[in-house]
């Protein structure tokens, strides 16, 4: 057969021609200065070993209108973003905290013991520490013989 033939690293992945396409054409908008608000929080999600770590960032925010849950293995981190007092849409020449309310869910890779998990919010970051669930770690099984 005589044709075009994959020569790229690795197996053809069509999503990772996809996700990188995506980036590619993002990356240039914003090269153009354009910029796109989130209306959430940047999260990062880590392994710790026997816990999780979850850190979010929430400048500006109070921590006592931070609500968090966990159904499952599912967290939510739900909040408002308030405006300054006095501060209308024309006051601002530049913008690129969006204000109002979020939310957003993150699945966790495996259960966590949901009663043991604790948050503490400093410098606007907020970081939730989850433990694993004992029954979800791997264990040793012993193997028993006759006899």
């Amino acid at each position: 057969m005589n044709g075009l033939q994959w020569q790229g690293p690795g197996p053809w992945d069509p999503f990772r021609e996809i996700r990188r396409e995506v980036g590619r054409i993002l990356g240039n908008i914003e090269s153009l200065g354009v910029r796109f608000a989130r209306p959430f929080p940047a999260i990062n999600l880590y392994d710790a070993g026997e816990q999780y770590y979850i850190t979010a960032e929430l400048p500006g925010i109070d921590p006592q209108e931070i609500d968090l849950t966990i159904t499952g293995e599912t967290l939510t981190l739900r909040g408002e973003r308030r405006r300054p007092e006095g501060a209308s849409d024309e006051c601002f020449r530049r913008q690129e905290r969006p204000f109002g309310r979020f939310g957003r869910s993150v699945t966790l890779p495996e259960r966590v013991d949901s009663a043991a998990a604790s948050a503490h919010f400093a410098h606007g970051v907020l970081t939730v520490t989850l433990p694993k669930d004992a029954e979800a770690r791997p264990r040793q099984i012993t193997v028993a013989t006759p006899g």
